[in-house]
C-alpha cells in the first residue's frame, strides 16, 4: 500500500526537514515524498532514503526508536539477498548543534554534540517504470520473464535458512493459530470493506482446508519447505533491469516480525503471494505460470495442494492492509475511499479461491517431449489445489540421480529402458493412490504415450470412484525440436530428452482415443496459464 504525501502539518518534524535537498549528503534536484502504512519513503535523486513509522499494528510493533533501528538493520540485512547491490546499507539521521536536520551517508557515525533523531535504510534508486507491475499492462516484460523469475527463487528457497521442525509455531498449529489471530484483528473491517458473504466464504474455507491437510503442513515442515523467504513477493517489487529478463532484482522482503506467515513461511506462500497480486493486477495467467514452472522445476510434489489456501492468506493480507490504510487519519479522504475500494477487491479475491479448488480426480497428461507437460501440469496443480507427481522427477528418484543432472548417453539407455519406465510408472500410480486416499486431486505429468499406460490411470481413478481427465498436448515437430535445444542451459530442467529421443518417442505414440475416457486435445504453443485455465474448466465440467 503507498500512499502521497500528508499536509506538512500532520507531518513529523525530521520528515518536514528530510523534504529539503540540501539535508542530504549529495543534495538532489528536488524530494518527493511517499508513505505506506509504516514507512516514510523519500526520492532524492540516485538513492531512496526509508524510514520506520513509530507504528504499532499488532503484527508489527515499531513504536520504541531501537526497534526501528534494529528493523533498519535487518532490512538491509534481508533484501540483499535477493537485491544485493541495492541496498547500500543504515544511516542516522541527526540534529545538529545549530538545529539543521539531515541525513549521513550509510555507516558514517554522528559528530560530537549531533543528536541521532531517526534512522534510515539507504537504496539505490531503481527505475520505476521496470517493475512487473508496470511493465506488464505496457507490454514490455521479456517474453521469459516468468522462467528468469523462478530461476531467481529457486535458488533463493533453496539457499534459505530452514525453519526448525516446531508444528507448534509453523506447522498446521502455527497455521491455525495465525489464521485465528489474523482473523480476529480483521474481523471489524466486516461490513465494511469485508463483504459479510466473502468474510464467512473465507472462514469457511480457511477451516476447512487446515483440517483437511492437517497432516500436510506438518509433513511439509518436516521436509523442510519452511524456510525464512520473502513474505511480501508482489509485482512491484519485481524489478525486471534489461531487456532479457535476467537482470533481476526482487526489493522489501518482511523484516518487521519473527512470527509465522510473514518472512518465515513455507515456501509456497512466496509464489502464492505473487500469483494473487497478479492476478489482482489482471494478470493471472502469468501468475498461473510461475507458480506451475517453479512446481515442475523444484519437483515439490504438494505445494499445488495448498496453493488455493496459501492464495486465500495472502489476498486476505492484502486487504487487511489496504484496510488499515483506509482508516489512517494521515491520508486524504480520497486516498482513503481509495483504499476501501481495493481491500474490498482483494477481500473478494481471497474468497474467490475456496471456489475454485478441485474435488478428487485424476488429470493424466499425454504428449510427446517439448509439448509443455511439465509445466502446463504444474500450473494446472497450483490453480485447482492438485498434487503434482512428474515421471521426470521419479525416474530420477528410483536411480538415486539429481533432479537436474543431465544423463549421458551410456546412463540413458538404463534410465529410460523399459524395466526402468515400468518402475517409474508403478511408482507414479502409488503416489496417486495415496493423494486420492488423502481426498485430493492429482495431476500426472508423463508422456503416456501407450493406451495401456493411460488404461492404468483410468482404473485408478475409477477404483476411487473419481473422475479421469486425459489431456493431450500437441506441438508441431519444428517447435517442438527448437524447445528441446532452446532448453539445453536450462539449469532447472529436469527432463533428458533429447532431439534423437523425440524422433524416437514421436514414432512409437499412441495419440488419445475418442474411446479412452473423457480427454481434451490442445495446442501447447499456447500460454501455460491459458492451457492450465482450459483444462481446470473441463474438469470443473466433470464434478
Amino acid at each position: 500500500m503507498t500512499e502521497d504525501a500528508a499536509p506538512d502539518e500532520v507531518l513529523p518534524e525530521y520528515v518536514r526537514a528530510l523534504l529539503r535537498p540540501d539535508a542530504y549528503p549529495s543534495p538532489p534536484p528536488d524530494v518527493e515524498l511517499r508513505q505506506t502504512h509504516v514507512s516514510y519513503v523519500f526520492l532524492a535523486g540516485d538513492v531512496v532514503y526509508k524510514t520506520k513509522k513509530p507504528v504499532d499494528f499488532g503484527f508489527i510493533d515499531q513504536v520504541a526508536p531501537e526497534r526501528r533501528e534494529a528493523f533498519c538493520h535487518a532490512e538491509v540485512r534481508l533484501n540483499r539477498r535477493l537485491a544485493p547491490d541495492v541496498y547500500l546499507g543504515v544511516g542516522p539521521i541527526v540534529r545538529h548543534p545549530d538545529g539543521r536536520i539531515a541525513v549521513l551517508p550509510a555507516g558514517e557515525p554522528p559528530s560530537a554534540g549531533a543528536e541521532v533523531v531517526e534512522w534510515c535504510v539507504q537504496m539505490r534508486r531503481l527505475p520505476d517504470d521496470r517493475t512487473l507491475r508496470e511493465l506488464l499492462p505496457a507490454g514490455a516484460a521479456p517474453p521469459r520473464a516468468a522462467e528468469h523469475v523462478v530461476r531467481r527463487l529457486i535458488a533463493f528457497h533453496e539457499a534459505a535458512e530452514v525453519v526448525e521442525n516446531d508444528p507448534a509455531f509453523a506447522g498446521a498449529a502455527g497455521d491455525a493459530a495465525w489464521w485465528e489471530r489474523e482473523y480476529g484483528e480483521t474481523e471489524g473491517f466486516i461490513g465494511a470493506t469485508w463483504a459479510p458473504g466473502d468474510a464467512a466464504a473465507t472462514r469457511d474455507f480457511v477451516a476447512s482446508e487446515i483440517e483437511r491437510e492437517w497432516a500436510l503442513f506438518d509433513a511439509r515442515l518436516a521436509a523442510g519447505r519452511v524456510i525464512e523467504g520473502h513474505g511480501d513477493l508482489r509485482a512491484d517489487h519485481v524489478y525486471v533491469l534489461d531487456e532479457t529478463g535476467e537482470d533481476l532484482a526482487i526489493v522489501d522482503c518482511i523484516e518487521f516480525s519473527e512470527w509465522y506467515h510473514f518472512r518465515y513461511l513455507d515456501a509456497g506462500y512466496d509464489v502464492a503471494f505473487l500469483a494473487m497480486d497478479l492476478e489482482a493486477l489482471g494478470h493471472a495467467e502469468l501468475g498461473d505460470e510461475i507458480v506451475g514452472r517453479y512446481i515442475a522445476a523444484s519437483g515439490d510434489e504438494t505445494m499445488g495442494v495448498l496453493q488455493p489456501l496459501h492464495r486465500t492468506f495472502r489476498a486476505f493480507v492484502r486487504g487487511k492492509v489496504e484496510s488499515i490504510g483506509a482508516h489512517a487519519t494521515e491520508v486524504s479522504e480520497e486516498q482513503r475511499a481509495e483504499l476501501a475500494e481495493s481491500a474490498a477487491r482483494f477481500f473478494r479475491l481471497a474468497a474467490s479461491y475456496g471456489e475454485r479448488r478441485a474435488e478428487p480426480a485424476v488429470v493424466v497428461m499425454c504428449g510427446l517431449p517439448a509439448s509443455g507437460k511439465s509445466t502446463v501440469a504444474g500450473t494446472l496443480a497450483g490453480r485447482v489445489g492438485a498434487a503434482y507427481v512428474s515421471s521426470d522427477i521419479v525416474r530420477k528418484q528410483i536411480a538415486g540421480i539429481d533432479l537436474r543432472e543431465r544423463v549421458g548417453e551410456a546412463f540413458r539407455a538404463g534410465l529410460y529402458s523399459p524395466e526402468m519406465t515400468e518402475r517409474t510408472y508403478a511408482e507414479l500410480r502409488r503416489r496417486v493412490r495415496e493423494h486420492l486416499d488423502a481426498g485430493r486431486a492429482v495431476v500426472i505429468d508423463a508422456m503416456h504415450g501407450r493406451a495401456s499406460e493411460r488404461a492404468a490411470a483410468r482404473a485408478l481413478a475409477a477404483e476411487h470412484g473419481v473422475p479421469c481427465l486425459f489431456v493431450e498436448l500437441r506441438l508441431d515437430e519444428a517447435a517442438a525440436r527448437a524447445r528441446i535445444v532452446g532448453r539445453d542451459d536450462d539449469p532447472l530442467r529436469t527432463s533428458d530428452a533429447t532431439e534423437d529421443v523425440y524422433a524416437l518417442q514421436r514414432e512409437r505414440f499412441e495419440p488419445v482415443g475418442g474411446d479412452e475416457g473423457p480427454s481434451v486435445t490442445l495446442d501447447s504453443s499456447r500460454s501455460p496459464g491459458a492451457l492450465a485455465r482450459e483444462v481446470a474448466e473441463s474438469l470443473a465440467g466433470m464434478g
